[in-house]
């Protein structure tokens, strides 16, 4: 009796590995019919590009917006530089009432005294002049002569500060089109992850309700039932876990794309390309000619040696070409209009030293911007160096990765053959299905990691 029980027993979990298998390979259609059939929600979202991506940051992310808008004020700059070179108009005018009158007292022929008519004046001639409203008017033009030369360093420097601002703009380009591409990468690995809960759970439905009518039936075990419901859970778990990570993954992506953040799309898979011609050589030559820091270096270089030849130009006397106008109303004796035109020159002498220790000050400066030229290639050179490294590793770990998964889908195909004619267990196939999952799951995240170590190294070298 108790052995005809235990071949029930037997037979009963026979059957159910049966239905397991059954559904596993009805569950089981080509890798594309995963990913063809997402929610509705999925299904109406657009393919997203990388391409796609890349362009709408670079057009409406807010930090490259503003950053342009930085570099566009120094256009406001250099016009206001280049101004100084016309004619200088200034105009000034002072209104009010003496505190107090004053008298003027001119003495008998304090002018002369003259055969005919006598002294000028012919007595003591006394001026009063009261307290009333009185106005000073004073306006003049200048023309720089020899200050044209400082002008025109002053216009320089400044364009060369616009074109270190214009570099700070292309850092900002590459730094948004990086993570861009790290954000669109790690979608993709986790949009893959996702499209694989979602089957599991199917696949874990099924075999409950094939499970739940056994049970009912008494032909299964309820350990068996409470097993695949176990595993229902852990999966929606999964599940549930994934679709939040995409979603937190979506948004941060929308963010740099400077769109709503609930916009809904899905991502484009991304295969391998062949880089093998891309040498280490190569790539620091270009980040060398490309990279923002190295041209700003040669550019605060050049600024520096601007700033130096302006501290030796204060040397120069300032000379302009000047017409001057002055008017006083309600002063007596005073002229009420006077008008020159001539040349106003400045100089100063003796400063002390002064100007020499700018001149010195100026030196020292272009001497640290050569340093800084140095020292920022060989950053640069070293962080290109690590990053073809780390991409060179994820390439051969991406190789591994690969020919991993064709093998352990190769063993799934050969152990399913075996299960049809009957020369392997059904645990040795799910085992192989187990182990084929794994080694996708690895595969897409080598290929994540490669993708993301490719775009540091196209940051790296400069490349938006």
């Amino acid at each position: 009796m108790e052995w005809s029980v235990n071949k029930r027993i037997d037979a009963m979990k026979s059957t159910l590995l049966l239905m397991v298998f059954i559904l596993c390979a009805l569950a089981w259609p080509l890798p594309s019919t995963a990913q063809d059939q997402p929610s509705n929600t999925e299904t109406q979202a657009f393919v997203l590009t990388l391409d796609d991506a890349v362009t709408l940051a670079l057009q409406q992310n807010r930090l490259v917006k503003n950053s342009a808008l930085e570099a566009e004020k120094y256009d406001f700059q250099v016009s206001t530089a280049r101004s100084r070179r016309k004619p200088q108009f200034q105009f000034s005018m002072l209104g009010g009432e003496l505190l107090q009158p004053f008298d003027f007292t001119f003495q008998k022929g304090v002018f002369g005294t003259y055969p005919v008519v006598g002294p000028i004046p012919g007595t003591n001639a006394k001026i009063h002049t009261p307290a009333v409203f009185t106005t000073y008017l004073t306006g003049s033009i200048d023309q720089p002569l020899t200050q044209q030369y400082k002008i025109g360093l002053g216009i320089r420097a400044t364009e060369l500060g616009r074109d270190i601002a214009r570099e700070d703009v292309r850092a900002e380009r590459q730094k948004v089109a990086a993570e861009v591409r790290d954000a669109y990468f790690n979608l993709v690995a986790i949009q893959a992850s996702v499209d694989a809960s979602r089957e599991a759970v199917k696949t874990l439905e099924e075999a409950r309700r094939v499970t739940a009518q056994y049970t009912a039936e008494k032909t299964v075990l309820r350990a068996d039932a409470l097993d695949v419901d176990a595993r229902l859970a852990k999966s929606r778990y999964d599940l549930s876990v994934s679709e939040d990570g995409l979603a937190t993954q979506r948004e941060a992506l929308n963010q740099l794309l400077g769109r709503d953040v609930s916009t809904s799309f899905r991502v484009d898979f991304i295969p391998e390309q062949d880089r093998s011609d891309l040498t280490l050589d190569s790539a620091r030559r270009e980040a060398l000619a490309n990279r923002p820091e190295c041209r700003q270096a040669h550019l605060k270089q050049k600024q520096a040696e601007y700033d130096r030849r302006l501290a030796k130009a204060e040397y120069i006397p300032d000379l302009s070409l000047e017409v001057r106008y002055q008017g006083i109303n309600n002063v007596q004796v005073l002229p009420q209009n006077v008008a020159t035109a001539g040349f106003f020159l400045t100089w100063e002498p003796f400063d002390w030293g002064r100007r020499h220790n700018k001149v010195v000050e100026a030196t020292k400066t272009v001497e640290q911007a050569d340093n800084g030229i140095q020292e920022t290639e060989s950053q640069v050179a070293v962080e290109l160096g690590a990053k073809y490294r780390k991409w060179q590793e994820a390439s051969l770990l991406l190789q591994s990765s690969r020919k991993a998964h064709e093998a352990a889908e190769e063993q799934v195909r050969v152990t399913g053959n075996k299960y049809k004619e009957q020369a392997a267990l059904l645990k040795d196939l799910l085992q192989a299905q187990a182990q084929s999952s794994e080694t996708s799951y690895q595969y897409q995240q080598a290929l994540s990691s490669y993708w993301s170590a490719f775009a540091e190294l196209r940051k790296a070298m400069a490349e938006e």
